[in-house]
């Protein structure tokens, strides 16, 4: 092989390692401070981290939207919201707590623990979601539009608007609070609630 032919082998060889995706690996809290704002704002979007650090406290808002973390961590607090969009998320750990809205979308949430505070909306918009916990309440707006969800806890209180279309819901628990209104976006209820408190309206 002459000189010339093994520097271009060499060069090609950099080149393609320089291109190859950052290997995932899990976030400690060195490399935290890297994505630090000034506001206190975590901001992980599409960044190659696979889990959290137990105990985590986040000032401001929490990003993980287009990660593979899996699991949020143990004692997790989050002073902002949590945009956990087109993650891979699957499990909350109990005792989570967020201050702001939470969201979801397209996530892959299963179930959603007892527990849990959020401070605002519940998006669970295009996840496989197939559990609520009951009495559950939610301080804000509340979507399960397009999941596999069938059915409502009983006694939930929603202080925002519902959203159930294209969900598997088609009755309703005895029993529930909704303080703004009920988009069914096409689902047919057969079973209302005999005790509804409704503040708004009901869009078909």
């Amino acid at each position: 092989m002459s000189f010339s032919t093994w520097r271009f082998s060499a060069w090609a060889l950099c080149i393609a390692l320089y291109s190859l995706p950052l290997n995932a690996a899990p976030l400690d809290q060195y490399r935290i401070l890297n994505h630090l704002d000034n506001y206190g704002n975590l901001d992980l979007r599409n960044k190659p981290y696979t889990s959290l650090p137990d105990g985590l406290e986040v000032k401001g808002n929490l990003n993980i939207a287009k990660t593979s973390i899996t699991s949020l961590p143990k004692g997790l607090t989050v002073m902002g919201s949590l945009d956990a969009s087109n993650s891979q998320l699957e499990r909350i750990q109990r005792g989570t707590k967020i201050r702001g809205y939470a969201n979801f979308l397209g996530s892959q949430i299963k179930i959603w623990p007892a527990r849990i505070q959020v401070g605002g909306f519940l998006n669970f918009t295009d996840t496989p979601l197939e559990q609520l916990p009951p009495a559950m309440t939610v301080k804000g707006d509340l979507s399960v539009a397009r999941t596999p969800l069938t059915e409502l806890p009983e006694g939930i209180v929603i202080e925002g608007s519902l959203y159930i279309g294209g969900s598997k819901i088609v009755t309703f628990p005895d029993t529930m609070t909704v303080k703004g209104n009920i988009y069914l976006g096409g689902n047919v209820i057969t079973k209302w609630p005999k005790n509804l408190t409704l503040g708004g309206a009901v869009a078909r």
